[in-house]
């Protein structure tokens, strides 16, 4: 009977522990033994060669535990089935190559056919649910093949704008990019939408570039274009406004009040919040791995944070989806009167504009999370300390959500210079 073992070759020349790469030895009786060594790395000290996997007594991060463990039974479970398709007739070469067929099936693929953009589209989107993001290892989300969709969508109606039903990848060059930028104006977009779909297209096309089926390079000089945006965040006093309003009437907006305000208290997103359960709130403090980044936070628990909590018996409200939430949060916030007049000014349709409005019609669920930041912020607390609550890795990316107005920045030096002037 055909068995597999993992296992790693001890080095005495690794002084330093340095990671390892673990082996696998198919047996099938005395006379048949085939090897493979993987890309999965692991350091010495922490190797159990008996169990062949991380020692139970190492500490670790339990996600990267199970991951790796998982790696390893899986591997196992692949060199053992390929071996009982293929027979004695297999070799380690031919073993190394079977492996690399399943694990990156695109690499092997017959080439000879040539894809057009749309056809390369339709594989990349159909494809993306077995994609890893990069930083994670983890699936990438359904959101992010919507956003796919998206750039699809309007790459097809500007082939219809200029009759044409498809793109070869030759035709992908400045004039295609001046012109597919010309059409996202006059749908109009805003610059930021516009920049959102040139990224993705690149996105395309660097993989088609990776697999073979693109073998141009003008899209790498594609401008992807952004802007700040005056985006709006809710005061202390607008989120105490919107607490004291009786919603008892009505339980969906009462719901969707009490989560808008536990965004505001925590900082989360409402992807993470959605995911917390009973089990991660202990000792006054929420813990939790964010979706996005995989980065683990700790959130003390604010006393609005604890008071929607024990409302709920530790258990979160209800959520529906975020799109149907973004709708509700403003309804509710029509209704506590968080209605100041507000100006956003952004490039739409390559045109810079002014737009006027109530504050209530801009509240979405991700204005929790900035509110969080920025009052934080205004309150005084180190930035470190906000981002470590936040889950932000780069000041750069914590300071684009403080959405503080030019006179409050006055207002918070004055009363600085109150407490050193005196």
């Amino acid at each position: 009977m055909a068995t597999v073992r993992a296992y790693i070759r001890i080095i005495r020349a690794n002084k330093n522990n340095k990671p390892t790469n673990v082996r696998f030895r198919l047996r099938d009786g005395r006379d048949f033994q085939l090897f493979h060594s993987s890309e999965l790395e692991v350091l010495p000290d922490r190797w159990d060669d008996k169990q062949q996997k991380i020692k139970a007594r190492c500490v670790i991060d339990e996600v990267e535990r199970q991951i790796f463990d998982t790696a390893v039974n899986d591997r196992k479970a692949l060199i053992k089935n390929i071996y009982l398709d293929k027979g004695k007739s297999l070799t380690s070469e031919l073993l190394k190559i079977e492996i690399e067929k399943v694990l990156d099936p695109e690499k092997h693929e017959d080439k000879s056919k040539k894809l057009t953009l749309f056809q390369f589209i339709d594989k990349f989107i159909e494809n993306t649910p077995n994609r890893r993001d990069k930083k994670t290892g983890r699936a990438l989300c359904d959101r992010i093949i919507q956003h796919y969709q998206s750039s699809k969508k309007h790459l097809m109606g500007f082939a219809v704008s200029v009759k044409k039903k498809d793109f070869e990848f030759a035709e992908i060059n400045q004039s295609f990019y001046d012109k597919f930028v010309a059409y996202l104006q006059s749908i109009p977009l805003t610059l930021n939408g516009v920049g959102k779909h040139i990224k993705i297209l690149k996105t395309f096309l660097n993989d088609a570039n990776t697999q073979g089926y693109n073998n141009t390079s003008q899209h790498k000089r594609f401008y992807v274009f952004s802007e700040d945006v005056d985006s709006i965040y809710l005061t202390e006093t607008e989120l105490q406004q919107l607490k004291d309003v009786d919603f008892s009437e009505n339980q969906k907006l009462e719901r969707v009040r009490d989560w808008f305000l536990l965004l505001a208290w925590t900082g989360c997103r409402f992807s993470d919040l959605e995911k917390v359960s009973k089990t991660d709130i202990k000792d006054g403090f929420i813990t939790f791995r964010q979706q996005k980044t995989n980065t683990k936070v700790t959130i003390p628990l604010h006393p609005v944070v604890i008071e929607i909590l024990e409302k709920y018996n530790f258990d979160l409200p209800k959520t529906i989806t975020n799109a149907k939430f973004n709708i509700n949060i403003k309804e509710v916030c029509k209704i506590a009167k968080i209605n100041s007049s507000e100006t956003m000014t952004r490039t739409v349709g390559g045109k810079l504009t002014t737009e006027k409005f109530e504050k209530w019609q801009r509240v979405s669920s991700h204005t929790g999370r900035r509110s969080f930041c920025t009052n934080m912020y205004k309150r005084g607390l180190p930035t470190l300390m906000i981002m470590s609550i936040s889950g932000h890795k780069t000041e750069g990316a914590f300071l684009k959500y403080i959405k503080i107005k030019q006179d409050e920045h006055a207002g918070m030096m004055k009363k600085a210079w109150e407490g050193m002037y005196k």
